[in-house]
């Protein structure tokens, strides 16, 4: 009788699971497994949301009549084990690109060879993997450093239809524990409310989503973040039904051009990976060579001004609470934000990257790099400036009633619209009725945005063409 293990890594679910469903078709019994040992690298947020989802696994595991190991220790002896426990001769389990992970998959997959048994690699957290985009080059092996051609080949590569639940059937004598700890408020990371959530976003909200998702008082974004970084939901699902509701003959072309933004979106989750994948030295410096070496500050005063949403800056602050209080914050008051950090304060990139790492439900790092990189100007944007965000414009185009500003800075909710954009425009006799800049108040502008980011631009350029 053959005997496999799925090893569970951010593949937290059972449809769509090409390696679970390769590990149940391949023998007779399969046994599932979790090492809680990557609990450990994820912050506090993202531990109680696993652990409330290998609860949630563990629970749709028993309705099949199988069950999940939660192995201790060291993954490398861990893994093997248990496959010497229960007499396996093959672990699956899908492939990773972090760099950690890959690194703890090299040692696993080196121990069980050493033991006759093999590790099986088979799919991974993205739409399409990166040699298979990256087949699109002449140059296979050095992959895309560029999101538009990146995207070019993406888009013309076929979704196959997701696969059906896998169910294995071992059932251990020897389990071990899921940690205690408080499960998320919120909407449960369930597989079955997972897919919910995106039956509900694709019915409703996807053919308005190229409209409304950029305005941060809006419910107009997927908010599936989190349930991809785990795997409770596969990229492929989502990206397949998107494509199937795009194909449907009545749907409007305006509708369309918004799924298209979304799956625009959903191929640069995948960019950042497949960067990383293939330049992994964009985790400790820039991608641009000639951005190495820049004089960042690490002015630890400003950063904590940031970090807790006190700059006098209302977009950027309702960002930065939005963040500290969920645990997400919406993608354009992040973009505002992080352009804030790095344009106006002239922190160091790594600073606001470690900040988003510790804090997101979603945090991943391949993404929060590519992302922090962008915004800073010494990533994969090939532009010769960095884009810099006016936090006062953006907030007048993109939450012009001050609605998200409102939801998240209490101090300015009840006030008119005009003060709550931008407090310092008004009048001193306003300021002082207001009660404006007291400690129990709102605060004053750390620095004057345009004063700031002409500062900063000169100096970027200047370092930029030290080698020209």
């Amino acid at each position: 009788m053959t005997i496999s293990l799925h090893w569970f890594r951010r593949d937290l679910r059972l449809h769509d699971n090409s390696a679970l469903a390769a590990a149940v078709s391949s023998s007779a019994t399969t046994y599932t497994i979790f090492c809680a040992s990557d609990l450990l690298a994820l912050n506090t947020r993202q531990q109680s949301f696993a652990a409330a989802a290998l609860r949630q696994l563990s629970a749709a595991l028993g309705k099949v009549d199988a069950s999940l190991s939660v192995l201790e220790g060291d993954p490398v002896a861990a893994v093997a084990t248990a496959t010497k426990r229960l007499g396996a001769t093959k672990v699956f389990c899908a492939r990773a690109f972090d760099r950690r992970e890959r690194e703890i998959e090299r040692r696993v997959s080196t121990s069980l060879q050493l033991a006759g048994v093999e590790l099986r690699l088979i799919g991974g957290p993205v739409v399409h993997e990166p040699e298979v985009v990256a087949e699109q080059k002449q140059s296979p092996k050095e992959g895309y450093r560029v999101f538009p051609p990146f995207y070019d080949a993406w888009k013309t590569l076929a979704v196959d239809r997701p696969l059906d639940a896998a169910a294995p059937n071992g059932r251990d004598a020897v389990i071990g524990a899921i940690p205690e700890i408080v499960a998320p408020a919120g909407p449960q990371p369930k597989e079955s409310t997972a897919l919910d959530s995106l039956t509900r976003f694709v019915t409703a909200r996807a053919g308005d989503y190229g409209v409304n998702a950029e305005y941060p008082g809006r419910s107009g974004t997927s908010s599936l973040a989190a349930y991809l970084r785990f795997g409770i939901l596969s990229p492929r699902t989502v990206c397949y039904a998107v494509k199937e509701k795009m194909a449907r003959s009545w749907t409007l072309a305006q509708e369309r051009l918004s799924m298209e933004a979304y799956l625009r979106r959903l191929a640069l989750r995948d960019f950042y990976i497949h960067l990383a994948y293939y330049e992994p030295r964009v985790f400790d410096e820039p991608l641009q060579e000639k951005m190495r070496g820049f004089p960042w500050s690490e002015n630890e005063e400003l950063a904590a001004i940031w970090r807790a949403g006190k700059t006098g800056y209302p977009l950027v602050d309702a960002a930065m609470r939005q963040l500290n209080t969920e645990g997400h914050v919406h993608q354009r008051g992040a973009v505002v934000a992080a352009s804030f950090c790095t344009a106006d304060l002239g922190l160091d990139w790594r600073i606001g990257r470690d900040t988003w790492m510790q804090e997101l439900v979603a945090a991943d790092e391949a993404l929060c790099v590519g992302n922090w990189q962008r915004i800073a100007g010494i990533g994969s944007d090939q532009a010769a400036y960095p884009r810099i965000y006016n936090p006062v414009r953006q907030a007048q185009l993109f939450d012009s009633q001050a609605t998200y500003i409102r939801r998240y800075c209490k101090e300015l909710a009840k006030l008119p619209t005009r003060a709550a954009l931008a407090p310092w425009e008004i009048g001193k006799q306003q300021q002082i009725e207001l009660g404006f800049y007291t400690p129990q108040q709102y605060p004053a502008p750390v620095v004057d945005h345009d004063v700031a980011a002409r500062a900063f631009l000169a100096q970027y350029q200047n370092f930029r063409n030290r080698a020209s």
